[in-house]
């Protein structure tokens, strides 16, 4: 008789060994998940305790401080003219052109006149009266005003209340707003356009010492009590020589002061202009 075969006893074999395996409770994935939701709303109910109540909005509107912030001290700088990389002399000069056509005037600090910063210096008068392109055909030297050596700071203090003061002509007609404003459009432009004899006045006011900050004044300059003129405290104006392409020129102005000396004819120019023009092509 021949006993079970090899087949029989494996399937035997499985069989015991998966009677013998425990089983897991029905319950384990339930309670593990109720742990879970019970740890999570303890952990979030003590966080809710320990966060502060939210601040309410106070119904009336606190008053908006009046004193201004505390600015902390900043400290002066000191002027730095050797940064500006100007030229040595550069404000000893100053060159008053003019336009022959309409009476345009242009100050400038060297000889030859340059195309970009003249034409800043024009305002718009109205159609017409600004030119896209300067031609130099059309202007030329009125004035050359001659600072001393080593001046170029009184210079610039002028030049700058020239420029000031021709756009006060410009903007502020005096007494003659009436009569501006009773031509039409391109003889009001036209009449703007005309600061020749505005210029040679300008000259002589500035190289008097007017102007807010002019620094031809020596410096310890008093304003006087009486008027809103500033007075040199010795009464003494950096010197100033202007030259003329037309002497008669002068005259348009009702006065000059003892610092300023007239010479007639403008110095050479070839010479400086061909070294101006060599050094504008370099760059």
């Amino acid at each position: 008789m021949s006993g079970p075969s090899i087949r029989s006893l494996r399937q035997l074999a499985i069989g015991s060994s998966q009677a013998m395996r425990p089983t897991a409770p029905a319950f384990t994935i339930a309670s593990t998940s109720s742990r879970n939701l019970t740890a999570r709303f303890l952990s979030t109910a003590a966080v809710q305790a320990t966060r502060l109540p939210k601040p309410k909005k106070p119904t009336t509107q606190t008053p908006k401080p009046t004193t201004p912030p505390v600015v902390p001290y900043k400290r002066y700088r000191q002027p730095k003219p050797e940064l500006t990389k100007f030229p040595e002399g550069h404000g000893e000069q100053i060159w008053v052109y003019n336009n022959i056509v309409t009476n345009q005037v242009v100050y400038s600090h060297t000889p030859v006149l340059r195309s970009n910063r003249a034409l800043k210096q024009l305002p718009f008068n109205g159609k017409k009266t600004k030119p896209a392109k300067l031609r130099k055909d059309y202007w030329r030297p009125m004035a050359l005003i001659q600072f001393g050596e080593g001046e170029g700071v009184v210079g610039q203090s002028v030049f700058q209340k020239l420029r000031e003061f021709r756009r006060l002509h410009e903007l502020s007609w005096g007494h003659q707003k009436n009569d501006m404003y009773a031509l039409d459009r391109k003889a009001l432009g036209e009449a703007l356009n005309d600061q020749r004899a505005n210029s040679i006045a300008d000259m002589a006011a500035v190289l008097a010492g007017a102007g807010q900050g002019n620094r031809i004044q020596v410096r310890g300059a008093e304003v006087s009590a009486s008027t809103s003129a500033v007075v040199p405290a010795d009464g003494k104006l950096a010197e100033a020589i202007v030259f003329w392409a037309n002497d008669q020129d002068r005259n348009i102005a009702g006065s000059w002061s003892k610092n300023v000396r007239h010479a007639a004819g403008l110095p050479p120019l070839t010479r400086v202009r061909q070294s101006e023009e060599e050094e504008l092509l370099a760059a």
